[in-house]
């Protein structure tokens, strides 16, 4: 009477592994959509602070034709645009309602971008604020195990 183990049938050691990198993929694609978004979110910004300056009292039109034609804000809009084809991968194989509180975590990547590529100051008061939002992110995801599907 044969048991099908991996002793007897090597290949299903080569089955499972494979099942748990496909199995694991999703989790890649969403962390990826994550920053990709926030790196994206940021070049835009990037773009568009550069390019202010040039910009007179030009109509809405125009002005919003030259923010993109500036070369960061193109980068983080296709940047962003790589990361909403790693969403939809996610999304198809999760839950939505499991994974968007994951989005959150872009508090944190943008709060960090806006501090070391534009200076920005983060108040304590802040930073509580998002530590608070994660606390909540981490709560709803260690309570969604039946969503995870």
């Amino acid at each position: 009477m044969s048991t099908n183990s991996i002793v007897e049938k090597p290949e299903l050691l080569l089955q499972a592994s494979t099942a748990v990198k496909k199995s694991a993929l999703w989790q890649w694609a969403a962390l990826g959509a994550i920053l990709l978004g926030s790196f994206g979110h940021l070049l835009i910004k990037l773009g568009v602070t550069g390019g202010a300056h040039n910009i007179g009292g030009e109509s809405l039109v125009a002005r919003i034709g030259h923010y993109f034609l500036q070369p960061a804000a193109l980068a983080g809009l296709a940047i962003y645009g790589a990361g909403t084809l790693l969403w939809i991968y996610a999304v198809s194989q999760r839950n939505i309602s499991f994974l968007y509180p994951l989005t959150a975590l872009t508090y944190v990547t943008v709060a960090l971008g806006g501090k070391f590529m534009f200076g920005e100051t983060i108040s304590a008061e802040r930073w509580l604020g998002i530590g608070v939002v994660m606390i909540g992110v981490a709560m709803l995801q260690f309570s969604a195990k039946e969503d995870r599907s």
